[in-house]
């Protein structure tokens, strides 16, 4: 499992922790608290693709900020 801090570029500009394992799914925590849980969209796709690698992971922390930068279902405080 990979773990990256990624900062809001507008907002409040908060720190959030992104968790990203080899099957691509990510967790988005702050101060401990767990926000957002996803999957990558290409990796959700299943079939002879489901084998873990390192461009799940990189797809995943990518799909995490797409969805911090959009504040899906997050509140700001």
């Amino acid at each position: 499992m990979e773990s990256v801090e990624y900062t809001r570029k507008s907002g409040q500009r908060l720190t959030y922790r992104i968790e990203a394992d080899d099957h691509g799914r990510f967790w988005v925590t702050r101060c401990g608290k767990e926000l957002l849980r996803g999957r990558d969209r290409l990796a959700a796709v299943g079939g002879s693709h489901r084998a873990p690698n390192k461009r799940k992971v990189a797809g995943a922390i990518a799909q995490a900020q797409h969805a911090i930068e959009a504040l899906s279902l997050m509140d700001e405080s």
